[in-house]
């Protein structure tokens, strides 16, 4: 499969997009690359992405799809500068923004960036400085414009906040250096032609029909590229996520609701500390000793430490995840203010008390002993779970 990030530069309904290897998704974010859909034999081509409003796409996440042999293209916007940076690595960088980055003819990220809604609409309502150098360069060849006047134009276009550069301003830059000319022949092109000179476009377009043609080409994977830091695997398991039953759920909370809710989950945190947590030695050490000073990170993009800690995981243990997640969001949108973080300490003590049938002062043995980081972080995760828990036991009385 072909996995295409964009937005604007091609909207997801583009006819471009229309065979059926491509997969097309939004602007990529951090934590996309993540998603287990993305397997190893998968092209990634990065076209568009987030990063004002949101974390932009992270290098380390693009070299670990490459280092377990992701094939990785980019092109026309955050994909060209990404591949300008990360040549080396093996990420291939296609058409002439790419190649103006690695060349360091252009250099800054506002050279491709686009002011778009916040309400989910991917239009572009501005011109990125990398089109309005294209066509400046067009207006000088058809004598729309002198050549010094467009460098005086592009000069004074890159001095205005990135999200402002609107055709209008175009037009008013152009008219105060003397050309208003070509404001008027640009807007006659564009009603000609509504892609003239679009050049993001046509590297997109580019990228695309490389990533068709390599398709029969397996890419290998780079394993010098792995590496397992603390930061990095937070994020790994912060958006490791799978189908399951229909159903799309964070493995996180999957492991977190057998950690709350499972009865016997402390039995299946022994057995991964002692063997799937890499074979952990613990001679002579009691076991609740034991579970409060050796914690592993577990890799939840690994299917069988995921297998192992989702032992007795049922088809209605996913169901209730998927549950309790849908209510917290719906409480969210209905009552503004509200989210999980923000429920009381005392509420989410109480549940797990209760769930566990525990007195408040064996909490935090209680806790280390299901795999959390003491009874704090036990917590913490268990607000995720709080307000469905009690929404489950108000209809059961």
């Amino acid at each position: 499969m072909i996995h295409v990030f964009t937005g604007p530069t091609l909207s997801p309904d583009d006819p471009a997009l229309s065979h059926p290897r491509f997969t097309a998704r939004p602007p990529i974010r951090h934590g996309d690359l993540f998603d287990s859909r993305i397997t190893d034999s998968d092209t990634v081509v990065i076209i568009d992405g987030l990063y004002h409003h949101t974390p932009a796409v992270r290098h380390k996440e693009i070299i670990w799809a490459l280092g377990r042999g992701v094939r990785v293209l980019g092109a026309a916007s955050i994909g060209a500068l990404r591949a300008a940076e990360l040549a080396p690595c093996g990420m291939v960088g296609v058409g002439e923004i790419f190649h103006a980055y690695a060349s360091g003819t252009i250099e800054g990220d506002d050279e491709v960036a686009v002011g778009q809604s916040t309400d989910g609409d991917l239009r572009s309502f501005t011109w990125p400085l990398v089109n309005v150098r294209h066509v400046l360069k067009l207006g000088v060849a058809e004598g729309a414009i002198e050549a010094g006047t467009a460098a005086d134009v592009l000069s004074r276009l890159g001095d205005v906040y990135y999200a402002h550069r609107s055709l209008t301003a175009i037009s008013a830059v152009s008219r105060r250096c003397g050309a208003e000319g070509f404001g008027q022949w640009l807007r006659a092109r564009l009603a000609e032609d509504r892609h003239f000179g679009d050049l993001k476009r046509t590297d997109a377009l580019q990228a695309l029909n490389l990533a068709l043609s390599l398709e029969g080409t397996p890419e290998r994977a780079r394993p010098r590229l792995e590496w397992r830091t603390r930061c990095f695997r937070q994020w790994a398991n912060a958006f490791a996520t799978q189908t399951v039953d229909g159903m799309r759920l964070a493995t996180r909370h999957r492991i977190a609701y057998q950690q709350i809710f499972d009865p016997s989950f402390k039995h299946v945190w022994w057995d991964y500390l002692t063997a799937a947590g890499g074979g952990v030695e613990l001679p002579g050490l009691p076991q609740p000793l034991a579970c409060a000073v050796v914690h592993p990170d577990a890799d939840l993009t690994d299917q069988a430490t995921v297998n192992t800690l989702l032992a007795h995981e049922t088809a209605a243990d996913r169901t209730a995840v998927a549950h309790y997640a849908a209510l917290n969001e719906e409480t969210s949108h209905t009552h503004r203010g509200f989210f999980p973080e923000a429920i009381k300490d005392s509420v989410a003590r109480h549940l797990l008390t209760t769930v566990w049938h525990v007195q408040p002062e064996e909490l935090e043995e209680e806790s280390w002993a299901r795999g959390f980081q003491g009874s704090r972080d036990a917590v913490e995760t268990a607000k995720l779970f709080v307000l469905g828990f009690l929404h489950d036991q108000k209809g059961s009385r």
